[in-house]
């Protein structure tokens, strides 16, 4: 794990409390650098006084004009030793199943970019005590909202890797990517400074490389809500210049301009939010793409615990030849990573457990053809 930070001792810290209640699976382990952009709060004295059960390396950086969270992720990455490398923010709060999440997705291919969930916490005090004993939501704030892709997933699949702009949503408040990866991208662009993007360039960068991207939404985080200021908006634009320059000529990273229209108050006034720029987004890049219009006919995958067995061992071969709806009853969503995971160039789309309302209206966006596959069937095949 990479955390890049900048005078936030305690909250790292915490953090590194909450990893040290972290449950994962038999014959794994991990590995925490916390790479120090230059602070003067003390941060290096907290943390060497610490003894976590875990190997923990300190890694100072002297502050420059070059500082930025780029320049210090990238330190980290080169530090670290293990084959996955999980990237969080220094104030993150993670669940005892975090890194356990994350591990169990880059089983199932190893060209994989995953990202979870971060709840949104109100201000206010946070027990770090209790923390550091047990992993409870009655230690934190209220959790008053969720970072906004549940509702873009909701909207077009839950299969991370079948929005077109899956990329640009590579947060690395909550991402994981296997280092030989990253080390071949070349890391994080140092270029990006300020607030915004740099993350969302590097997915753009994995993307191209051939990665596939999946949403683990068990790799549980959470951080403080932050609104967006006129100064990290300006810090935005002025990134998603550079990010443009980079990929000249390339639409589909101009049109994240889009974005900043959610980021405007002005543009608030008048109803458009981050849900409405976001859907347009994903809309121009499928037209970039060429996938539009929409299929108008999918074979429906009906799946639950009896026979998911069966279904996930048809999975890939019916994923190669036709346009899916998967509809996911199981428990665990154990169709979740798998349909992600697929690699297909057709349409593949999932949802898990919809409620009543949202199975008629996935069904009436989504029509299934006449020649559809029930669960019996794919059993009997």
């Amino acid at each position: 794990m990479v955390v890049p930070s900048y005078n936030a001792g305690p909250q790292v810290r915490r953090l590194l409390s909450c990893l040290a209640l972290c449950e994962l699976d038999a014959g794994d382990s991990f590995e925490v650098v916390v790479v120090d952009d230059g602070s003067d709060d003390g941060t290096g004295e907290l943390l060497t006084a610490l003894a976590p059960r875990y190997p923990l390396e300190y890694l100072f950086l002297p502050r420059t004009s070059a500082s930025g969270r780029a320049a210090a992720r990238n330190a980290g990455i080169r530090a670290a030793s293990g084959d996955v490398v999980v990237l969080v923010d220094a104030d993150q709060v993670v669940e005892p199943g975090f890194l356990a999440a994350h591990a169990r997705y880059h089983r199932l291919r190893t060209d994989l970019v995953v990202a979870g969930p971060r709840g949104d916490m109100a201000e206010g005090e946070i027990d770090d005590e209790r923390l550091a004993r047990e992993f409870s939501l009655d230690a934190m704030p209220e959790i008053v909202g969720w970072d906004g892709r549940e509702f873009l997933l909701a909207e077009f699949s839950e299969n991370f890797d079948n929005l077109e702009t899956c990329w640009h949503y590579a947060f690395t408040c909550n991402l994981s990517v296997r280092r030989e990866h990253l080390l071949a991208v070349g890391g994080f662009d140092e270029g990006f400074l300020g607030w915004g993007l740099e993350d969302s360039e590097l997915g753009y960068r994995l993307r191209r490389r051939g990665l596939a991207f999946a949403f683990q939404p068990e790799a549980l985080s959470y951080q403080t809500r932050r609104e967006v200021t006129a100064e990290m908006l300006g810090q935005w634009r002025t990134n998603l210049d550079h990010f443009v320059a980079r990929h000249a000529g390339a639409a589909d990273v101009a049109i994240q301009q889009v974005i900043c229209r959610a980021f405007d108050p002005a543009e608030a006034e008048r109803g458009l939010g981050w849900l409405d720029c976001t859907v347009r987004m994903e809309y121009a890049a499928r037209a970039l793409a060429g996938r539009l219009p929409e299929p108008t006919s999918y074979t429906l995958l009906e799946v639950d615990d009896g026979n998911a067995r069966d279904v996930l061992a048809r999975l890939p071969g019916l994923a190669a030849e036709r346009d899916l709806l998967v509809l996911d009853d199981t428990e665990r969503a154990v169709l979740a990573g798998p349909a992600q995971c697929a690699g297909t160039t057709r349409e593949l789309v999932y949802f898990h457990r919809p409620s009543a309302d949202a199975r008629k209206k996935i069904l009436a966006r989504y029509p299934v053809g006449p020649v559809g596959l029930t669960p019996q069937l794919i059993v009997s095949e």
